[in-house]
């Protein structure tokens, strides 16, 4: 569950010609000043390992004073009060949206597709060049499409040790008009990300992105004197995270455009800055959570600096690992560190694989608690460990990356062989995890047949 705020200010311009007090009809510039933020409550939810489901609220709040300059810059005041332009503010729900997504391994790299809807609940205003009204005082913010628009993304994620790169591209498609004759404009955004982990805690981000949408339409006609016709922006972003808690995590970012093109005026917006808060419950997050970006006004997921580990320098950070007392037991270190040694069960024993590696804090609190099990029933109860090392390892990629798994990470087998547990965790649920494992070890071992 996501709370992020976003905002910015906005000034754009453009010309026209009025009637102004004292000087008659002359050339002028609307120059309109604008304060945009959004509020949005997100919920990300992990249906299976592969697939998920979102939902996202936004509100939003857009507020907007008007001055108008001659040529030489001086401001005037018109003969008749300005019917497009008005000191005010105006506040709302926006349209939510419900996502579904589906993740997996593509060779190296992890994809990640949405698809999903907008609902239509925002406010949206008459046609403001309907006959009725080109006299009489109206606004162009609308706070919603009135339609249901489809939308599309997709991501593709690679990790290097501490680093990871990606990138997305997004779409919400509006291809119908509303019952007031209001066609909002397509959207689009596209972008590449790097960041960097500093520990298990911190993380730190860079990136670029595009976004741009098409001309709205009243009545299927795209008015070149006022409304949105259109605009496209490049931007460079920049981001910093950290888990507060186990569960909660910070992250603060910011973008500062370095194209803006709207067409038919000019634009200037200095930056946009967001500030999100997440918590996560119920599960520990996958290893890729990797929506470090927010696409535009459309997509918001960010899950930075959640519980999952990340490797690092395994001795310098973290000094030797040291493995509980296990003399007399079942228990056997597989392969050399980052090989992907064969799973073999051991007849007739609950085996258990545990997938580790020294940088994983959680890992080193699941060992004494596996060990412990194994005490409790040493004729019944096999540990077979397999160090993981990192995530370029051949042991991550054959049995972890392709099913989005995370560290620790155990693979159960009961006596006759057959997979009775496959599960990741973090640290909020390490417990659930040991008393899963304990609870199939306390299981009556059936007798061989005769």
């Amino acid at each position: 569950m996501r709370l992020a705020s976003l905002g910015t200010y906005v000034q754009t311009q453009h010309d026209d010609h009025e009637d102004v007090v004292g000087q008659g009809f002359i050339d002028l510039v609307h120059d309109q000043d604008l304060v945009i933020s959004e509020t949005r409550l997100s919920l990300d939810l992990g249906l299976t390992r592969r697939f998920g489901a979102s939902l996202v609220f936004p509100f939003r709040v857009v507020s907007t004073s008007i001055r108008y300059l001659d040529t030489s810059g001086m401001e005037v005041d018109l003969v008749t009060e300005g019917i497009h332009h008005r000191n005010e503010t105006v506040t709302g729900l926006a349209d939510p949206l419900v996502m579904g997504s589906v993740a997996g391994a593509l060779g190296s790299f992890r994809g990640v597709a949405r698809a999903g809807f907008s609902i239509p609940i925002g406010r949206t205003e008459r046609d403001p060049f309907a006959p009725d009204r080109i006299d009489t005082p109206h606004q162009h913010i609308q706070l919603g499409t009135g339609t249901v628009n489809p939308m599309l993304s997709a991501e593709l994620t690679r990790r290097w040790g501490r680093w990871h790169a990606g990138a997305f591209v997004l779409t919400q498609q509006v291809v119908y008009e509303n019952s007031k004759g209001y066609h909002a404009g397509d959207r689009y955004a596209g972008g590449l990300t790097v960041r960097r982990s500093l520990g298990a805690t911190w993380g730190v981000r860079g990136g670029a992105e595009v976004q741009a949408e098409t001309a709205e339409r009243w009545g299927g006609v795209v008015h070149t004197d006022d409304g949105n016709r259109g605009r496209l922006d490049a931007m460079l972003a920049v981001g910093v995270s950290v888990a507060a808690t186990e569960a909660l995590s910070i992250d603060l970012a910011l973008k500062i455009p370095v194209v803006s093109h709207v067409v038919g005026g000019q634009l200037d917006m200095p930056a946009i800055v967001e500030l999100g808060v997440a918590w996560s419950f119920g599960g520990s997050p996958a290893h890729e959570a990797e929506e470090d970006h927010d696409h535009g006004d459309e997509h918001d997921h960010d899950h930075e600096g959640e519980e999952h580990e990340e490797p690092g320098d395994h001795h310098d950070d973290h000094g030797p690992v040291v493995h509980p007392d296990a003399t007399g037991l079942d228990v056997v270190d597989l392969g050399p560190p980052g090989a992907a040694p064969a799973l073999v069960p051991v007849p007739g024993k609950l085996t258990i694989f545990d997938f580790w590696a020294p940088w994983c804090e959680p890992c080193k609190k699941l060992d004494p608690a596996l060990v412990e099990i194994a005490r409790a029933h040493p004729a019944t109860v096999a540990i077979r460990r397999i160090d993981v090392v990192d995530w370029d390892s051949a042991a991550a990629a054959t049995y972890l990356t392709p099913g989005g798994f995370n560290l620790p990470h155990l693979k159960v087998y009961g006596p006759d062989g057959a997979l009775v547990l496959e599960r990741s965790s973090g640290a909020s649920t390490l417990q659930a995890l040991i008393d899963a494992v304990r609870a199939l070890a306390e299981r009556p071992v059936p007798a061989p047949p005769r």
